[in-house]
């Protein structure tokens, strides 16, 4: 999950950890402690490969994505949050389906009876069915996102709240369906059956679905520096950049593609880039250079003169930057190694999904 958004992820572990507080009392037995401290044990370091880099990388330098209003604002939130009637109502020219859906609806009628007559699970029960009411809640428009802080935006789009909703109520309804079914007769298979074929007749031709892939050639970013088709580097609106590349687009799509001296003068020769390897043969005169590499300022370039490695800064256009002394000559190259931290952690993570197979074995 952390590999594919981080958002879910951070949402799941709020609900884990509120699971846990709602079931403090069974914290004092040996059990659920050893296997609290050993589930969290494995999660940080399985997925330490991952969340290590992002704190060095996060104080590595600025990056937009960390700046405030870059991901989300609180009008960006209110606008894409749902109304009361795009939790049943999907219309046809609709984009999304947000509906809950009558299926689940219909489980959760249920709940009224089962509330009464369940016995095991009861704790349970009742916070997966808070949680998916709350879930949905917070995906709408009624839900008091004006007074959350500044933090909480991050979210973007409420609706991903029904996600969780959709998690939350298929326990609660398999929990109704269980106590259901234990007095079931023909009687009531006949009105389900019933019900289930006028709802899939009504969703027959639901939303039209148009095959439609845009070619790649007539899809243009930003077009900032008037070129036809032009395409920008970083993911999404440009938000992965470094804060002082993004504030400098026009710079980036007009720059020249190789090594640009800032100061001094500076001699390059048989210029080669082959995706993050590039090396040249430097010649400095009598004074001191600035050089800016064709990479963006990322942790984990390695820039070496020789053989011999040279310290690196991030230009004011957020390009790796490095200086060379006077008269300094040899074949200068950049090269993506990752940082250290990076591939300690790699290795970590590596060693502990081994083991927790191993430990997944045995349990079994």
């Amino acid at each position: 999950m952390i590999l594919s958004h981080n958002i879910a992820t951070v949402l799941t572990a709020i609900f884990a950890s509120i699971y846990c507080m709602v079931n403090v009392k069974n914290w004092s037995r040996t059990h659920v402690k050893k296997g609290l401290l050993s589930d969290i044990a494995f999660i940080l370091l399985l997925t330490s490969f991952y969340w290590v880099p992002f704190l060095q990388t996060k104080f590595f330098t600025n990056y937009h994505v960390f700046d405030q209003d870059a991901m989300a604002t609180q009008e960006s939130v209110l606008a894409q949050a749902l109304s009361f009637k795009d939790l049943f109502i999907t219309s046809s020219q609709a984009t999304y389906v947000f509906e809950i859906g009558l299926p689940v609806i219909l489980m959760l009628a249920f709940s009224c009876m089962a509330i009464k007559n369940i016995q095991e699970n009861k704790k349970e029960y009742l916070f997966f069915l808070v949680s998916g009411l709350v879930s949905v809640w917070m995906a709408t428009k009624y839900f008091p996102w004006k007074i959350l802080p500044h933090c909480c935006y991050i979210i973007q789009f409420p609706w991903r709240m029904m996600l969780f909703s959709s998690f939350f109520f298929a326990i609660v309804c398999s929990m109704n369906m269980t106590l259901l079914i234990q007095k079931f007769n023909g009687k009531d298979v006949f009105i389900l059956g019933i019900i289930c074929i006028i709802y899939v007749f009504s969703r027959y031709s639901y939303i039209p679905y148009e095959e439609h892939v845009v070619d790649v050639k007539d899809y243009g970013i930003m077009e900032i520096s008037g070129q036809n088709n032009e395409w920008l580097p970083g993911m999404g609106r440009l938000e992965y950049l470094p804060s002082k590349a993004y504030e400098n687009a026009f710079y980036i799509a007009t720059r020249e593609k190789g090594i640009v001296v800032l100061e001094g003068a500076c001699t390059v020769q048989e210029e080669t880039k082959m995706g993050n390897y590039w090396k040249a043969k430097i010649q400095t005169e009598q004074e001191k250079v600035t050089l800016e590499l064709p990479y963006f300022y990322y942790p984990g370039y390695a820039v070496k003169l020789d053989g011999i490695l040279l310290e690196t800064f991030e230009t004011e256009k957020g390009f790796v930057g490095i200086t060379l002394d006077e008269n300094e000559h040899g074949t200068l190259e950049v090269r993506y190694t990752a940082t250290k931290i990076m591939q300690i952690t790699k290795m970590i993570s590596l060693i502990s999904f081994i083991i927790f197979a191993i430990y997944v074995y045995r349990k079994r």
